[in-house]
C-alpha cells in the first residue's frame, strides 16, 4: 500500500408503477439488510473509494482517510465473506475518483492525489488480473465527476477540478480509444453526481454545486441529447452510491441538502420506462457520506464511508430480489388492474373461490384487508405506492403486485 498527504426543490408528484408476481412475500423489510464482514482494519476506514464486481467477486481500490489518499487493491470472496489484499493499483494513489464496469472490465480514473486533480482512465480485467492505462481525457482534470461505462463507450462530465464546479460531457470510444466532446449538461455545474446506465440512455443527476440538487437527467446515448427527468420526490443529495440492475436504476445513501447526513440511510430505486421513483427500505443507521458499492448476483453491499464525520466501517448487504421475484403472471391465472388506480382495483381469475386481498403501505403495515371481494375500492386511499397481497386459499399461493394510487 502507499499512501500521500491530502489537503484536505419543490417537485411535482409523477404517476408511476411497478409491477411484480411472486410465490412468497417478505413485509420484514426492517431485516433485509445483513451486516457482514468489514474490510482489514488498515483500509476499513475510507471514503471515495471505488468498488466494483467481476466474475462473482468483489473488489475496493482507491480512496481516501485520515492518513491520506490510498492505492490499496481489495478482493471479496462472498461466499467465504472474507477481504484479501491484492497488488496497488498501478496508478497514482488517489481519493474522489470514480468507475464502473462494462463487458466484463471496470473502467476507472480521474480524482485527487493529495496535490493534482486527475484525468487519467485505466481499465482492470479480471481474466488476467491486469491494469492498463488508456486515453487519458482532453477535458480539465476533476475529482468526483459523473462516469458510466455503458454501450461500449465511457461517459464522464462534471466534477471539480482547480476552476470549480463543472457540467462539461465527455464520451471515451473503447473500441478506438478516444475521446470526444458532447452538449454540456443543460444544467448547473456540480460535482459528486450520481449516475447509471439502462438501455440507450445513462443518468445522471443530483450532486452539489450552488446548492445540492434533486434534479435529474438522461442522455440519448444514439441521437447525443440531453432531456430532463422526473426530479427525485425527497431532499437533494451529493456524494452517495449508485447502480444499476435489471432495468432498474439504484441511488444509495449520500449527504442531504444541508450537506450532512441524513437521518436514515435512504435508498431509492429508479425507473426508467415509467420515469418515476420508489423508496426502498433504508440502509441501517444514518446516511453514509462518500461510500462504495457493487452488485453480486442481485445483493448489493454498501462499503465504508462516513457519517456524521465519523468513519463506518460496518458492510451490509441488502438483496434486491427479497421484496419481489418476478414471474409470469399468466401462469399464476391472476389479473390485477389498473394500474395506476384512481377508485377500483379489479381482480379476475378467482372467481369460484376463496381468496383473500391484503393492502399495505411500503413500509409493510396493513391498510385494509378484504375476503372474496373482486372490486376494491381505494378511492379514499392516499396516493403513493402500495402493496396488494393475494392468498389463493385453496392453492396456498400468493400474489403481490405493487401498484400506484393517483387520482
Amino acid at each position: 500500500m502507499r499512501y500521500t498527504t491530502t489537503t484536505t426543490t419543490t417537485t411535482t408528484t409523477t404517476i408511476i408503477l411497478i409491477i411484480s408476481f411472486q410465490i412468497s412475500f417478505n413485509l420484514s423489510f426492517g431485516q433485509q439488510w445483513i451486516q457482514l464482514e468489514s474490510l482489514p482494519e488498515s483500509f476499513n476506514e475510507t471514503h471515495h473509494s471505488f468498488a466494483f464486481s467481476l466474475e462473482n467477486l468483489g473488489y475496493i481500490v482507491s480512496g481516501s482517510s485520515n492518513l491520506g489518499v490510498h492505492d490499496d487493491f481489495y478482493q471479496y470472496d462472498p461466499i467465504a465473506d472474507n477481504w484479501i489484499e491484492l497488488d496497488p493499483f498501478p496508478g497514482s494513489a488517489r481519493g474522489y475518483a470514480i468507475g464502473d464496469i462494462w463487458n466484463g472490465k471496470a473502467y476507472f480514473g480521474f480524482g485527487y492525489d493529495g496535490n493534482t486533480y486527475l484525468n487519467d482512465l485505466w481499465v482492470f480485467d479480471s481474466t488476467n488480473m491486469n491494469w492498463l492505462e488508456l486515453a487519458s481525457c482532453p477535458c480539465d482534470p476533476r475529482a468526483h465527476p459523473a462516469l458510466i461505462a455503458h454501450n461500449n463507450k465511457v461517459y464522464v462530465g462534471m466534477g471539480n477540478g482547480i476552476d470549480g464546479n463543472m457540467n462539461d460531457w465527455w464520451v471515451y470510444d473503447i473500441a478506438s480509444n478516444s475521446w470526444s466532446q458532447k452538449d454540456n449538461l443543460p444544467s448547473e455545474p456540480r460535482h459528486h453526481p450520481y449516475q447509471f446506465g439502462i438501455g440507450n440512455y445513462v443518468y445522471a443527476g443530483f450532486g452539489h454545486g450552488n446548492g445540492i440538487f434533486n434534479n435529474w437527467f438522461r442522455f440519448d446515448t444514439l441521437n447525443e441529447t440531453w432531456d430532463e427527468v422526473a426530479s427525485l420526490p425527497a431532499e437533494g443529495r451529493v456524494a452517495g452510491t449508485q447502480f444499476s440492475y435489471n432495468g432498474i436504476g439504484y441511488v444509495l445513501s449520500g449527504d442531504g441538502e444541508d450537506h450532512n447526513s441524513m437521518e436514515t440511510g435512504e435508498f431509492w430505486a429508479y425507473d426508467p420506462n415509467l420515469n418515476g421513483w420508489e423508496e426502498l427500505p433504508a440502509h441501517p443507521g444514518s446516511s453514509r457520506w462518500a461510500p462504495s458499492s457493487f452488485v453480486i448476483e442481485g445483493e448489493v453491499y454498501l462499503i465504508n464511508g462516513t457519517s456524521f464525520n465519523q468513519y463506518v466501517s460496518e458492510i451490509y448487504k441488502f438483496d434486491l430480489n427479497s421484496s419481489f421475484s418476478i414471474g409470469d403472471p399468466t401462469s399464476l391465472n391472476i389479473i390485477v388492474y389498473p394500474n395506476p388506480v384512481s377508485e377500483i382495483i379489479n381482480i379476475k381469475g378467482l372467481e369460484n373461490q376463496e381468496f383473500k386481498s391484503n393492502i399495505y403501505n411500503l413500509n409493510g403495515v396493513l391498510i385494509e384487508s378484504y375476503l372474496n371481494k373482486s372490486t376494491i375500492n381505494v378511492e379514499n386511499l392516499p396516493n403513493g405506492f402500495y402493496f396488494l397481497e393475494i392468498i389463493d386459499s385453496l392453492k396456498n399461493k400468493k400474489v403481490v403486485k405493487k401498484l400506484m394510487k393517483a387520482n
